[in-house]
């Protein structure tokens, strides 16, 4: 059986919906904005303990399009002071053009700033070494967790490609 780790924002309050569609082998990190830090040493210690201790063969790195974060940087609210915000909003503004074109802005964003983490994962000399070593594929989670919806997709797939 696969054991899977999920990256979230805590805001979405998904844990019950995931643990219920992808079983009782799920474990949770979460971090405001699923914007993960891999520049912090001691994050990135206890990310790889948990990969190698848990045996961890997935990752999914997930957002929802009803995240009240995401929500607040598309719509140009000020309503959450945080480095997570601020990193979110830089993206946003660096990607307007490509974004302001979607329908749907919110999922738009998240879809960027996943690739965006991926990229830190597969750049990350200890990370990427363990992904690669243990092969645990990197997946991304577009949910909808108030109608118990997701789109999972291979994210890892546009980062082989090149």
């Amino acid at each position: 059986m696969s054991k899977k780790l999920f990256l979230l924002c805590p805001l979405i309050h998904g844990e019950v919906y995931l643990r219920n569609r992808f079983g009782n082998e799920s474990f949770f990190m979460t971090a405001l904005g699923s914007v993960f830090d891999f520049h912090n040493m001691a994050y990135v210690d206890s990310l790889i303990h948990l990969l190698l201790q848990e045996d961890i063969t997935e990752i999914f790195h997930v957002h929802d399009i009803n995240s009240p974060l995401l929500r607040s940087i598309v719509n140009e609210e000020v309503t959450y002071n945080s480095i997570s915000h601020q990193f979110l909003s830089e993206l946003y503004k660096e990607n307007y053009c490509d974004v302001i074109q979607e329908p749907n802005k919110v999922a738009s964003l998240a879809l960027i700033h996943m690739k965006h983490q991926v990229n830190l994962f597969l750049r990350h000399p200890r990370l990427s070494a363990i992904i690669i070593e243990n092969k645990i594929s990197i997946q991304g989670l577009l949910s909808q967790i108030d109608k118990r919806k997701s789109i999972q997709f291979d994210i890892q797939m546009d980062f082989q490609q090149l």
